[in-house]
């Protein structure tokens, strides 16, 4: 049975170009140029630098990596390499999920992928922040080392910057692209890349960065990719919050937006729920549109984990449609279904697994079932029947009758489980495995506490992107 991998189809990932978006914004080198201008200003520091890392375990963003695996953590390691030789040293590259290719593989693959953007973004910040010490903080407009009439230019890479002063506490860079020496940018003008903090006296830290995602020249930026980005951020002495908002292109088919918050609890147990991470992705349209179903699913995430590294995630996709295939050359049909499915997923801080269990958790036939009664055949050519599909899954001899998975609205529970088979791992599906652990992992996943809206206003995007930030 074409099942899609799991229900996702691989031609519909995510695509945040998280390695395009990690290190490709800010060349360091050349935003040090200005330490030695000559405009009359003096350089102004700050003493310590505030810093937004959140010491995130290994187990949560995949680790990091100090050489690429593959192209799309080249530029990354390469960013890297330019912000070490200008003195940051700190690598943002992160290994995310295992599989590049399928962010929904798990649920606990699909989390890593979400914390280890926020990983970057996070990281990106703290180079932003470092550098900003040692450049004059008038508000001037700098062009940087890459000129864009020159054979090295670097589309990726910001030709202007500026850094100002909001006020005693408050700093905020402007990262501007491909303008040209004799037509910069004027102040005033919006920038590509904004960021803004505020470090209180009592060391406090509130913050915002926006990228204009179609305004920087990603190589592999695609019309339907995340056009804008800002991430929130406020950190205590009690707590640590950092929330991304991104907003997909206008030409995306399915998706609208994604949201990712991670919280990190500095007063607790660290044995216990130190780490909080939430993830929230905004559809328009399904995967699989069919003419049957007119909900437009959900996709919700959920992970927790200690300060070592061991934790728990659930992956819940909600009102999500799929067509059963059996064979479409011979029109064998099973039908259309729409499916809630949750994943859950324990894991340990050497990222390995400590108890695995995949539901479907409702499902309802919506109709177009072609598949005969009888007379089918599992050999070549592959047209099973309804009979043949009964005991091969075991499903009860009046199945595919009455109410049972036979009628528009008929609820296919039992169906769906045992096409999935995450008992069995039919068709090379990860099974489940392990036992509940019944231990404060299990209680946090009892009642998961899932954001409700991707935008930052609760409504809409509407000034989401304004580049204005004004500290609490």
């Amino acid at each position: 049975m074409n099942t899609d991998n799991d229900f996702i189809p691989l031609n519909h990932k995510i695509k945040l170009n998280k390695s395009k978006l990690a290190l490709t914004c800010l060349l360091a080198s050349s935003f040090l140029i200005s330490c030695a201008s000559d405009d009359g200003s003096s350089e102004k520091t700050f003493g310590d630098s505030p810093t937004l890392e959140l010491n995130l375990p290994a187990s949560l963003t995949g680790g990091t990596t100090s050489s690429p695996q593959n192209a799309k953590f080249a530029t990354t390691v390469n960013q890297s390499i330019k912000m070490a030789k200008s003195g940051t040293g700190q690598p943002c590259a992160f290994i995310g999920q295992d599989d590049e290719d399928d962010p929904f593989r798990n649920g606990y693959e699909t989390s890593k992928f979400m914390i280890s953007t926020m990983a970057t973004w996070t990281c990106v910040a703290d180079l932003l922040i470092d550098v900003s010490k040692f450049v004059p903080h008038n508000g001037k407009i700098i062009e940087t080392d890459n000129d864009n009439n020159s054979d090295t230019f670097e589309e990726d890479e910001p030709t202007h910057y500026s850094v100002t002063d909001e006020s005693e506490t408050q700093v905020t860079v402007r990262l501007y692209y491909n303008y040209s020496r004799s037509q910069p940018p004027i102040v005033g003008e919006q920038s590509q890349f904004y960021t803004s903090w505020n470090e209180a006296s009592n060391g406090d830290i509130e913050g915002r960065m926006i990228i204009d995602g179609s305004g920087v020249n990603w190589d592999n930026h695609d019309s339907d990719d995340p056009s804008m980005m800002r991430m929130d951020f406020d950190y205590t002495d009690a707590s640590q919050t950092a929330d991304m908002f991104l907003q997909f292109d206008e030409n995306n088919p399915w998706a609208d937006g994604f949201r990712i918050q991670i919280v990190k609890d500095l007063l607790t147990n660290p044995l216990l729920k130190v780490f909080q991470a939430k993830g929230l992705l905004n559809m328009n349209a399904q995967f699989n549109p069919l003419d049957s179903i007119t909900e437009v699913p959900d996709i919700h995430l959920f992970t927790v984990s200690d300060a070592l590294g061991n934790g728990a995630t659930i992956a819940e996709f909600q009102n999500v449609s799929l067509p059963f295939v059996l064979n479409e050359g011979l029109n064998n049909y099973l039908g259309d279904y729409l499916f809630t499915k949750k994943d859950v997923y324990y894991f340990e801080d050497d990222m390995d697994w400590d108890y695995i269990n995949k539901t479907i958790d409702s499902s309802e036939y919506r109709g177009n079932r072609t598949t005969a009664a009888t007379g089918g055949t599992w050999l070549f050519p592959f047209n099973p029947s309804l009979d043949l599909i009964i005991t091969e899954l075991d499903l009860g001899s009046d199945y595919f009758t009455g109410a049972k998975c036979a009628n528009v609205g008929n609820e296919c529970d039992a169906l769906a489980n045992k096409v999935h088979d995450f008992i069995g791992g039919f068709a090379d599906m990860e099974q489940n495995q392990g036992t509940d652990p019944l231990d404060w992992r299990s209680t946090e996943l009892t009642n998961p506490d899932y954001l409700t809206t991707v935008y930052p206003n609760g409504i809409d995007w509407t000034g989401a992107f304004d580049h204005v930030f004004v500290p609490e």
